[in-house]
């Protein structure tokens, strides 16, 4: 497993050399990600390897993550070469996929943490900091910022949990649970620590949005069940409520908040962005719940909203570069304007694309634990809905007299593609859920220990 991994490494300093030639780091760059899926697909899963003291394992759910969250860089890096030129995005994506496999494989708590920590701060400095743009340096500090807060939370209630005797009274281990949700909120930009998004929404590149809202933000999720999986303070949850209570909170917090905010915007990326905030807060509602129907809806929305986010985004900023931000049209990008739509489904978990099982299963665990519950995730969903229509009204509100479709349709072509890969797993779900199925049982068995 560390082969896809070094390769990644390895190709972003190369591409790192090569950046000012964006005729060479793209195909490069697209070139590296799509070596390093063969070889993870090529791979048995359960394949295991250890790599100085650290111990690294190929389950299912790390295929499937590979497959799509190295897929959505593919369609990122293709976009970024063809129409929109940035050329230290080639080296950042393929960093950030090196980092975002060591999430996926790693069997350690505080290294499974450290990778995280390292793919969050990747693009902050190389990427979405501009240095002639005042607030886009807000917002790289601003994000910077919570991932430095949380990542010091985070590995310092780790440490702690990993060094303790367990005999310790339950206060210790509710605190140090409730230390590590907070944490993972701040990378997650759950609500009420969404602040630094909604800056990023607006002030950084598109393609770099999409980098962190459709790639590191799903990363980010999964490592969160993983360090659960592993670190043993899971039978904790389970003996203390006030713990799943937390997260419960927070769940409903940003599914509910995140349609609201949504629902009060039509401007395109804001839109996008806090329809994640929703979908992350159902899926932590999911997780919450601590049963297998729940982790299988958690982890399912939270991979096919970052495939719809990367969709979306990209087809906001071609949208964006051809008429502006203020006034989003599909006169001048209809393609791109269709990708944008169309992936506003995926947002809200409609049939019969595979966006659908997840938020059923979560709303269908979330009503059988609580009426009141269950409603607040349909109200997200409705809301989400409505910010969803808002925008497409506002791209196509204008009827011109003929289609000009855009001379580099990248966003609009990219975006069907995904449209489709959604469309047949929705047709064929037995694929892309069982890989997520089978780390529920793990994650239930380490919640049950015999």
């Amino acid at each position: 497993m560390t082969l896809p991994i070094a390769l990644l490494g390895l190709g972003a300093v190369i591409a790192f050399a090569i950046r000012k030639r964006v005729q060479y780091a793209g195909p490069f760059t697209v070139g590296c990600l799509l070596a390093a899926i063969v070889l993870v697909v090529s791979f048995d899963a359960g394949t295991t390897t250890e790599v100085l003291g650290l111990q690294l394992r190929l389950s299912e759910l790390a295929q499937l993550g590979a497959l799509m969250l190295l897929g959505s860089l593919i369609s990122l890096a293709l976009t970024v070469w063809i129409d929109e030129p940035a050329y230290n995005f080639f080296p950042t994506a393929l960093a950030a996929g090196a980092a975002v496999l060591a999430v996926l494989t790693l069997t350690a708590p505080i290294a499974i943490y450290g990778a995280l920590i390292l793919a969050l701060l990747i693009p902050v400095g190389s990427f979405t900091f501009q240095v002639h743009r005042n607030r886009s340096y807000e917002a790289a500090f601003r994000h910077f910022s919570f991932v430095l807060l949380g990542g010091c939370l985070g590995l310092s209630a780790l440490a702690l949990s990993g060094s303790l005797p367990r005999d310790q009274p339950p206060a210790t281990f509710v605190l140090l649970v409730a230390i590590i949700v907070v944490a993972f909120a701040l990378k997650l930009a759950a609500i009420p620590f969404h602040t630094h998004a909604a800056l990023l929404a607006m002030e950084v590149p598109a393609s770099a949005l999409a980098l962190y809202f459709g790639v590191l933000v799903p990363t980010t999720f999964i490592a969160f069940a993983e360090i659960l999986t592993l670190s043993g303070l899971l039978p904790a949850i389970v003996q203390i409520s006030k713990v799943q209570d937390l997260l419960l909170a927070l769940g409903t917090a940003s599914a509910l908040g995140g349609a609201f905010l949504a629902t009060g915007s039509t401007e395109l990326r804001r839109v996008t962005a806090y329809s994640v905030i929703a979908n992350l807060g159902q899926a932590l509602v999911g997780i919450a719940t601590l049963s297998g129907p729940g982790i299988v809806g958690a982890i399912a929305i939270v991979l096919v909203t970052g495939a719809g986010a990367t969709q979306q985004l990209l087809a906001a900023g071609a949208i964006e570069r051809r008429s502006g931000a203020d006034q989003p049209s599909a006169t001048v990008a209809p393609l791109a304007a269709l990708a944008f739509v169309i992936g506003g489904f995926a947002m809200i978990g409609a049939p019969p694309l595979v966006a659908f099982p997840g938020h059923f299963f979560v709303e269908l665990i979330a009503f059988s634990y609580s009426g009141v519950l269950g409603a607040a995730l349909v109200l997200s969903t409705l809301g989400i809905l409505i910010a969803q229509l808002r925008a497409a009204i506002a791209i196509f509100r204008v009827a011109p007299d003929h289609w000009r479709v855009e001379s580099r349709p990248v966003a609009g072509v990219v975006g069907t593609l995904l449209f489709l890969a959604l469309l047949v797993g929705g047709m064929q779900p037995d694929g892309f859920l069982r890989p997520i199925a089978a780390f529920a049982d793990e994650f239930i068995r380490a919640l049950r220990p015999l």
